[in-house]
């Protein structure tokens, strides 16, 4: 389950074998364009991915994450600092860490994907992506996360540009 307080975010996440499904369907497996939140298909929460990608639609309406994009604003940010993300494994809160724009790339482009972190074979490696993430991040939160440490990433379509998307990375600050 993923809480943000004081925000229309407040729903249930799924995840299936591909990250097609829940873009289309609901929490009831029903047809519906609003989707559900979904769990990147390659994380695990039982062997505890380093990062657990959440996708989910920016719908006109606010639904899902069409307001995440609110995060833009600093003063936003000050206000709903807090991620409350809950499996049926563990109680989870993350401090989010960095906010920013980026796109879906093509295959041969060579560029930070940030929608392909998520296990850090080595510190070398996590830091690589920290330091991505933090030079892209529209201001400094003051949080920052080391190698161990475990990420949540939230994901949205964004209309700035083709294939945009709108991204908030938290870190996890609770272990239950």
């Amino acid at each position: 389950w993923l809480k943000i307080d004081d925000t229309i975010i407040d729903y249930p996440v799924m995840q299936t074998t591909d990250n097609e499904y829940y873009l289309d369907h609901n929490i009831n497996q029903e047809k519906d364009r609003n989707g559900a939140l979904f769990l990147d298909k390659d994380c695990d929460v039982v062997k505890r991915s380093t990062n657990l990608i959440i996708y989910g639609h920016h719908m006109k309406s606010g639904r899902m994450f069409g307001n995440l994009d609110d995060y833009e604003s600093e003063q936003y940010y000050k206000k709903h600092p807090i991620i409350q993300f809950d499996t049926i494994y563990e109680k989870g809160t993350y401090e989010i860490m960095y906010v920013f724009r980026s796109r879906v790339y093509s295959e041969g482009e060579v560029v930070f994907k940030y929608y392909q972190f998520i296990d850090a074979d080595s510190e070398q490696e996590f830091n690589s992506y920290m330091e991505e993430m933090a030079s892209m991040s529209f201001y400094d939160t003051g949080v920052s996360a080391q190698f161990g440490d475990q990420l949540l990433t939230l994901s949205t379509c964004d209309y700035e540009e083709t294939n945009g998307r709108f991204v908030v990375v938290a870190k996890k600050v609770t272990k239950e």
